[in-house]
């Protein structure tokens, strides 16, 4: 019995397998249908992958550079300042619009935009959308954590694209990065560099007012000997005798320390230079041009491969369906 009932799994399965020569020939049966979507596949890819080479190919440029904040903080210390980041430039309407008087970019987006044009926020998409300029920190970019941790914080990478079909000899991408560069030179001047000025003009003229009026306030003379004992005494008496007077002076005193040491700090930053662009931003490297990388080669590739899965699984598709409507048709 037991016997029997062995046979009897074994036929079943036997029934069921499908051996490699019935899937060769399912194969075999349908190669029409396979070398059709096959054919279509590689037609679409060389289609896909002709359309990046002549169209969307860009000419890429892009310079290195760190700030000077390193050695501006040894002389300003916990001294306020305005510390702006590269990558805020163009988020500032004034800036971005700087940058779209340059005669390239100005043409390049008029053929481009066809409406609101005068818009600053279309302008704004206009470089996003299409990646023209990027400004990314240079820790970013690092590959692995080691590369990072050589790299300064302050450090940062500005990349200007353009399609290679309207940049003919890089004119105009050369000629974008240029205007930038002018762009980040006179966006620090304006917004840190020129604070600065201000404010040594500012406490040249404030700390003569609180010496004055330090002066004004000093009770020192004005104890007679035989008022009182010395050391920590002396300051509840002036308190108490002279209790205005000790008052400004603690207030005066504490301002024209802070005021002092901030006017030191910022003369120091004047008379070492370290206040102009060109000392400020330091270019690791003149600008570079970059023939990109498209990846091609690996596209083609992958499309090759896809269009023969789908030619196979096309073919199997096909038996299933004629197999379906054949037992559809015997019921």
């Amino acid at each position: 019995m037991s016997n029997k009932l062995v046979k009897v799994e074994e036929d079943f399965y036997e029934e069921d397998e499908i051996s490699i020569y019935d899937i060769l020939n399912i194969f075999l049966k349908n190669i029409k249908i396979f070398i059709i979507v096959t054919i279509i596949g590689l037609i679409a890819t060389c289609l896909y992958v002709a359309k990046k080479i002549i169209f969307d190919k860009n000419n890429t440029t892009y310079i290195n550079y760190t700030l000077n904040y390193q050695e501006i903080k040894s002389y300003m210390g916990e001294v306020y300042y305005p510390r702006k980041n590269p990558k805020e430039i163009l988020l500032d309407d004034k800036y971005l619009e700087l940058l779209f008087e340059n005669p390239e970019l100005k043409s390049l987006y008029e053929e481009k935009v066809k409406e609101n044009k005068d818009d600053i926020n279309t302008k704004r998409d206009f470089l996003t959308e299409n990646k023209i300029i990027e400004t990314n920190s240079l820790q970013d970019l690092a590959k692995t954590p080691e590369e990072k941790e050589l790299l300064s914080p302050d450090s940062y990478r500005t990349t200007v694209r353009v399609n290679r079909k309207l940049d003919k000899n890089r004119e105009v991408s050369n000629s974008i990065m240029k205007t930038y560069l002018t762009i980040l030179n006179q966006y620090y001047k304006e917004n840190m560099f020129d604070y600065l000025e201000e404010r040594k003009a500012y406490l040249e003229k404030s700390l003569p007012v609180l010496k004055k009026q330090l002066e004004d306030n000093s009770v020192s003379g004005k104890i007679p000997v035989s008022s009182g004992g010395s050391g920590t005494t002396d300051n509840n008496y002036f308190k108490y005798i002279y209790p205005i007077q000790v008052s400004n002076i603690d207030t005066y005193y504490e301002k024209y320390k802070t005021f002092e040491s901030e006017y030191q700090s910022i003369k120091t930053l004047i008379d070492l230079e370290l206040n102009k662009s060109e000392n400020f931003i330091k270019y690791d490297s003149s600008i570079i041009n970059v023939k990109e990388k498209s990846g091609n080669a690996t596209k083609l590739l992958i499309g090759i491969v896809l269009s023969i899965c789908l030619g196979v699984f096309a073919t199997f598709v096909k038996e299933f369906i004629e197999g379906y409507e054949k037992n559809k048709a015997n019921n």
